[in-house]
């Protein structure tokens, strides 16, 4: 995964995260990946057999994920929505906050 996002040589450490949005709403984040360089991606995974499109509701709750975790580290780290999902993501008007995306294909890329 880490090669697949340009970053194999930045050292990582990789956890989960659960907290509470401002409106007091239990918030889960599936993977972070916390970047020696200042960086944390906030990754999202989803599977589907076409790729995952990201409608108003769901760019909504990406962002107080995104926004909830940011509250918790503070403003001195940059935070990247990274979507991994099987077969990339649609391109369309609530697409334009995902950073970086990851496929199946670039997991098994040798």
């Amino acid at each position: 995964m880490k090669a697949a996002l340009g970053i194999a040589g930045v050292h990582t450490e990789a956890y989960s995260w659960r907290g509470t949005s401002g409106d007091g709403n239990a918030v889960q984040i599936d993977l972070l990946l916390d970047r020696r360089d200042g960086i944390v991606n906030v990754c999202e995974m989803k599977y589907g057999r076409k790729p995952y499109v990201i409608g108003r509701d769901e760019s909504e709750r990406l962002q107080r994920r995104v926004e909830s975790f940011r509250d918790r580290v503070g403003q001195n780290r940059s935070i990247h929505l990274t979507m991994i999902t099987a077969c990339g993501i649609e391109r369309n008007m609530y697409s334009h906050a995902v950073q970086s995306e990851v496929t199946l294909d670039d997991l098994f890329k040798e």
